[in-house]
């Protein structure tokens, strides 16, 4: 079976959904991360990242809009 080059490309939007997507995992581990660490110090880098990946999944989420304003 031939695949068109159609079938096979990614636009902007899918792109930044599977970021997203990815980003938004990330955070989730993060969080389960935050609430079996023991240590102060480990929940508070824990915290200090999982805001650093908080800002991402914004960012990444106004580009989706964005992106889809542009495909209407």
């Amino acid at each position: 079976m031939k695949l068109e080059k159609r079938e096979i490309t990614l636009n902007e939007f899918d792109s930044l959904k599977d970021i997203f997507y990815t980003e938004k995992c990330l955070l989730s581990e993060y969080v389960l991360a935050i609430a079996k660490a023991e240590r102060k110090e480990t929940r508070g880098e824990l915290i200090s990242i999982s805001k650093e990946i908080a800002e991402d999944v914004c960012f990444v989420g106004d580009l989706m809009r964005g992106a889809s304003i542009e495909n209407e």
